[in-house]
């Protein structure tokens, strides 16, 4: 590859003439090598991080919604058939996963609007506590566009946090 950025700057400065502007390109194909040396190294960590899902594509970490109640036990959860727990104002969720991508962590599941609104704009909280029950980390999340009796997927994905450090987590409607 060097060669060729070489071959092809002697081409160009022959056919301009003079030395400054052979300069000028040999600065900056020494440049283009650096930038295509970096997106090469970027291409070859996606490779190895696209290897690891494949290799462990349920590697995610499942966990059951605990619904948290200041000062008491925990209530009971309204639910829908189908394994869908209600998360506050008549939207359910299920099947919620928290799956390795790369150094983050990708949220997934689905929710179910069964309110009596069409909802242009579901605004969610997610909560995740650590194994001594401390807040480290509070996400908000949207999903446009949920009719009423509806379901829809969703990802959401969490930066700064290591799935192993997951002991339990709170999906919330918002405001």
């Amino acid at each position: 590859m060097k060669k060729i950025l070489i071959c092809f700057g002697l081409l160009l400065s022959t056919t301009l003439g003079g030395t400054s502007n052979a300069q000028d390109i040999s600065d900056k194909l020494s440049m283009l090598e650096i930038v295509i040396s970096n997106l090469v190294t970027r291409v070859e960590a996606l490779e190895k991080r696209m290897n690891s899902l494949e290799k462990n594509p349920s590697g995610g970490v499942s966990k059951t919604i605990k619904k948290e109640v200041p000062g008491g036990e925990p209530q009971p959860k309204p639910s829908l058939p189908g394994g869908f727990e209600g998360i506050g104002k008549g939207f359910y969720v299920k099947n919620t996963r928290f799956n390795l991508f790369g150094t983050n962590v990708l949220f997934t599941g689905e929710i179910a609007n069964k309110s009596e609104k069409n909802c242009r704009f579901a605004k969610f909280v997610l909560e995740i506590y650590d194994d001594r029950d401390l807040l480290i980390k509070k996400e908000e999340f949207s999903l446009p566009d949920i009719p009423k009796e509806t379901t829809k997927p969703f990802e959401v994905m969490i930066v700064g946090i290591e799935s192993n450090s997951i002991h339990r987590y709170v999906v919330k409607a918002s405001e």
